[in-house]
């Protein structure tokens, strides 16, 4: 085994561990950031969908991004829902919400 060989093992190995370690917090913002961006921005054919009665759900978006969207998309509220919402705890961290806005 050489010393690029081993250098290929270390890095593989370091990948791995990264990926394990830090899956769940990347797929949580990655998994806001589209549901935010289609929630602000959403594209031509989602309002033609939402116009024919198409009902889009966001799932664990923060309260108040939810707030923001009652009042600023309220023309669109009738075709969103909001399922495990996140509410800010005062001694820090969140809790979800298990029922539907």
């Amino acid at each position: 085994m050489t010393t690029k060989d081993i250098l290929i093992w270390i890095c593989l190995i370091a990948g791995i561990y990264a990926n394990l370690a830090f899956q769940d917090s990347l797929a949580d913002s990655r998994e806001a950031d589209w549901q935010l961006d289609r929630l602000y921005n959403p594209s031509n054919a989602l309002l033609a969908a939402e116009s024919r009665g198409r009902v889009t759900i966001y799932d664990g978006l923060d309260v108040d991004d939810v707030e923001h969207a009652m009042d600023g998309q309220f023309e669109r509220i009738d075709s969103m829902m909001f399922v495990r919402t996140r509410h800010p705890e005062p001694e820090g961290g969140h809790y979800t919400d298990n029922d539907c806005e």
